[in-house]
């Protein structure tokens, strides 16, 4: 792959690009091949990721009420929120839409 190009397919992107270690600590990161001093070194990196990374992940409910149900039960969308969260790991914005 060319260092200035970018692969992408159904599942993941490729990047080709360039970091360049400067010996007093600095770095920088450049997609083309970087022009260097005496102090500085360069490495191309190839970056391989997944494209689900783009993919902003989406969960849905519903709760029907049949008629004539005791409907003096509340749904604690505190606790949905925080079983959720146990089960998936990540936190989770729960909301009652009307």
């Amino acid at each position: 792959m060319a260092p200035r190009s970018s692969r992408i397919t159904g599942t993941e992107v490729t990047y080709g690009l360039w970091l360049a270690f400067e010996e007093a600590g600095a770095v920088r990161l450049t997609r083309a091949q970087p022009s260097l001093d005496r102090a500085e070194r360069a490495m191309y990196l190839q970056v391989t990721l997944p494209r689900s990374l783009w993919k902003t992940p989406s969960l849905r409910a519903e709760i029907a009420v049949q008629p004539g149900q005791d409907l003096s039960r509340s749904i604690d969308i505190t606790a949905a929120a925080d079983a959720l969260k146990g089960a998936l790991g990540v936190d989770v914005d729960v909301k009652v839409l009307p």
